[in-house]
């Protein structure tokens, strides 16, 4: 991750990844009809996403939830796959973001199904989680983004009932000083978290999926290129530009892997 930050702070993207990106990226997505042909030509489905999981992901993490579970979401941006997976499941669901316009999209949207599907404003680093004795907490490609592996376990694993699970997606890249072993099955930075702490869990793997998903990102971003500019949605475009050359770069050499992780509570986990 660190690779990531530096590379898109060298490509001009300096605040990228904050909330005023993010508010800025999602205001302009909700509109853009570039951004939908490339949500669909790149995950196979048009959700307004800006994430990895493509829509055989989607699928398979949905089968994992069933009808009255209550989850929790950390980091549904604009709520559009919350959405997916509250009408394909059943579940309960409220999701956090602390990208207020992406939030606020969301609540718009879903004001009639508020007893079902719920969204709230929450910085995930800063801030304490709403409620409790969740049946499920779902965090895709979020954690990255909210500090220390071990201590955001244990944050969310604290909000859990007894027999609930965390299912987190989480990709891992080989960076410079990392052995080759930290792309194996039971070797990534998760795993180490995970295993220091004690969890029991297990993990499937979608590295064919995110290397093909960043392949394709990098190659509509330049294609609808012409298309974003017309709209005046040059930003979505160079946004998108500015994570998946390197990205691609890293699948292409095969030092780009993705687990998607269920993961027990933890009883014996004393909260922070």
């Amino acid at each position: 991750m660190n690779e990531l930050m530096n590379h898109t702070a060298e490509m001009g993207q300096m605040e990228m990844f904050s909330r005023a990106w993010y508010n800025e990226y999602f205001r302009r997505a909700a509109e853009s009809p570039a951004h939908s042909r490339f949500c669909k030509a790149v995950y196979g489905i048009d959700l307004c996403q800006h994430g990895m999981m493509d829509i055989e992901e989607m699928g398979f993490l949905a089968s994992l939830l069933s009808v009255g579970e209550k989850v929790l979401e950390v980091g549904c941006s604009n709520g559009y796959i919350t959405e997916y997976l509250h009408e394909k499941t059943g579940s309960h669901i409220l999701g956090l973001d602390y990208a207020d316009a992406a939030i606020a999209q969301a609540q718009d949207r879903n004001r009639d199904k508020a007893g079902t599907l719920n969204f709230q404003c929450v910085d995930l680093i800063h801030d304490e989680l709403p409620g409790d004795d969740y049946d499920v907490i779902l965090a895709i490609d979020s954690i990255y983004f909210m500090g220390d592996y071990n201590k955001i376990l244990v944050k969310l694993n604290a909000r859990l009932r007894p027999g609930g699970r965390m299912i987190i997606a989480a990709f891992q890249v080989k960076e410079e000083h990392d052995s080759d072993a930290i792309l194996l099955p039971g070797h990534t930075r998760m795993d180490q978290a995970l295993q220091a702490l004690s969890f029991r869990y297990v993990q499937h793997d979608f590295t064919p999926n995110i290397r093909n998903h960043w392949i394709k990102n990098y190659q509509f971003s330049r294609m609808l290129q012409p298309e974003f500019a017309d709209e005046g949605n040059a930003f979505l475009c160079e946004a998108r530009m500015a994570e998946n050359g390197w990205f691609k770069d890293h699948a292409e050499r095969g030092t780009l892997v993705r687990f998607m992780y269920v993961i027990e509570h933890n009883a014996d986990l004393a909260p922070c």
